[in-house]
């Protein structure tokens, strides 16, 4: 692949990477007790760094054309919105109503109680005004309340702004608001607040990174190829000056909300560069591997159901398993069967339902 390709609008090789962070989310998840998979929760901020840098290339490239807005909000509900709303429809009406239900190991009542939030996209601002200790079965749905929230906004700003500079400092202002935010919520300690919640339902590091990836692509192409050194240096010199600061501070200051979310981001799109322009070929050669380009393909659907379907199942084959094996072992074997069982209703929606809608995206091409 040459630089030159990145006038295109679909890249092969990101779909191995969406693929890559699908399943650390899954590891995360499902195989959480390994203690190994701890830092599998870094699939989320991959999957907003892909989304931002993709949506943003996208706008970029189709700005001026006719139906500018209309084509892009029609592609993106196609994709996005008959999935999540049949979740929504079997897990907030149909499985609570399920007549064995009560023998199912999850309370429902918390987001049966609280729907619209969800219906509206909202779910993040409930975890974080409302939270809850009797359930997160649904709690994951959170990072495709934050995409959908940047789905509105962002095409109206680019829409708006238009100048890929002036859009360029307006997301670092926003990235840089966001970091003080979190900064100065903590140093003044607000009475009741559940600071994990805040930090985690409402972080936006990678969206605004990957949005920062493509304006800069565009405002220059070979800013990356001169300066990718310096930026790992820089951020290397930022976490480096952070941990003696907040040693001075009993290391009081939470480092995700402050440095790590950020820094994360940033090397996750110095990874999506280097795919996009094809030009290291070890990274070509491991996220064009077709294993990670399958899961790639399914996983909204495999998002979506992975969670959910764990603590339902779960709990009845380890303790099957336990009869034969020790805890350790018996939780592996839940933990794949939940796995399995997920990724082959994710393929089975893939093909059955979500390509019904992906394949009426072409009518709202941009023209």
């Amino acid at each position: 692949m040459k630089p030159e390709n990145l006038n295109r609008q679909y890249y092969p090789v990101l779909d191995g990477i969406r693929g890559f962070a699908i399943l650390l989310v899954i590891f995360y998840h499902n195989f959480g007790f390994i203690n190994y998979f701890f830092f599998g929760w870094l699939g989320v901020d991959l999957f907003f760094v892909l989304s931002g840098y993709l949506i943003t290339d996208i706008l970029l490239k189709t700005l001026g054309t006719k139906n500018y807005l209309r084509n892009f909000y029609m592609r993106r509900i196609l994709r996005i919105f008959p999935l999540y709303y049949f979740s929504l429809i079997l897990f907030l009406l149909i499985v609570p109503n399920f007549p064995n239900f009560p023998n199912i190991p999850i309370d429902f009542s918390y987001y049966t109680q609280n729907q619209l939030w969800l219906w509206t996209y909202l779910q993040n601002w409930l975890y974080i005004f409302i939270p809850t200790n009797t359930t997160n079965a649904l709690h994951h749905f959170w990072s495709l309340a934050v995409e959908e929230q940047f789905y509105i906004f962002w095409p109206l700003a680019i829409l708006f702004v238009r100048k890929t500079n002036y859009l360029l400092w307006f997301v670092c202002a926003l990235l840089i608001l966001v970091i003080a935010t979190r900064f100065f919520v903590w140093v003044y300690k607000i009475e009741d607040l559940a600071y994990f919640n805040l930090y985690t339902f409402t972080r936006i590091d990678g969206i605004c990174i990957g949005c920062m990836l493509s304006l800069v692509q565009k405002i220059n192409i070979g800013f990356f190829k001169k300066y990718t050194s310096t930026i790992v240096f820089i951020l290397a010199g930022i976490n480096f000056i952070f941990y003696f600061f907040n040693r001075r501070y009993q290391f009081t200051f939470p480092y995700l909300a402050i440095v790590g979310y950020t820094t994360f981001a940033i090397m996750f799109a110095l990874l999506i560069q280097e795919a996009a322009t094809g030009k290291t070929k070890i990274i070509n050669i491991i996220f064009e591997n077709p294993v990670l380009k399958f899961f790639g393909k399914i996983s909204h659907g495999l998002y979506v159901f992975h969670w959910p379907l764990f603590i339902m199942i779960s709990p009845y084959i380890k303790g099957w398993a336990e009869k034969y094996t020790t805890s350790f072992y018996s939780q592996i074997i839940s933990s794949v069967f939940a796995s399995v069982v997920a990724i082959a209703i994710s393929v089975i929606s893939f093909r059955y339902f979500e390509s019904i809608f992906l394949n009426l995206k072409y009518r709202f091409n941009n023209r």
